[in-house]
């Protein structure tokens, strides 16, 4: 059931990709700079959502995160070429190399926000219980239960020298 919700948000956002691609006309009240950076930043923002979907989705099949990303970065490509093609079709519009190329950037930069995790900076309030060393991470959150743990304001840490876990009270949990 939940690889249906997966798969079926991921059909929701293509269709709306497509539908996007088939107005022949998008007129936008703004100058034609405006105009021309708000269409390029849709790109990017349709993708990058796109993106994101897709490695949600492939996560059902496979064990490394980093699969999961390139299966999705590539989908996400070949539905970037169709849409283009697709838009050579709609009478008024054209499709583009330039528009992959957006596309592509709109691809990297979901990668890019998605490896930007600000749990994981240096805390050095605790030390780890095993090897008394300072240089200690937030760690990942793994399973219903870890989850859970934020009501009782517990939270996970990682040694980064000896990669020992640990669990330590915090204030909010997070």
């Amino acid at each position: 059931m939940a690889a249906i919700i997966r798969w079926l948000f991921v059909v929701c956002w293509m269709g709306v990709i497509f539908a996007l691609s088939s107005i022949p006309s998008l007129q936008i009240p703004f100058a034609h700079a405006y105009d021309f950076v708000l269409r390029k930043l849709a790109h990017i923002g349709e993708y990058a959502v796109l993106t994101v979907l897709l490695w949600w989705a492939f996560q059902m099949y496979t064990s490394s995160k980093v699969r999961a990303w390139l299966l999705a970065a590539l989908a996400a490509a070949l539905y970037g070429v169709s849409d283009e093609w697709h838009q050579s079709w709609i009478a008024g519009r054209y499709g583009s190399f330039h528009d992959m190329g957006i596309d592509a950037l709109g691809i990297a930069a979901s990668y890019a926000l998605a490896q930007y995790q600000p749990y994981q900076r240096m805390t050095s309030t605790w030390q780890c219980p095993r090897c008394h060393a300072m240089r200690v991470y937030r760690s990942r959150r793994r399973g219903r239960l870890e989850w859970c743990s934020r009501l009782l304001c517990l939270a996970p840490f990682r040694c980064d020298i000896c990669s020992h876990r640990f669990w330590h009270f915090t204030l909010h949990g997070r």
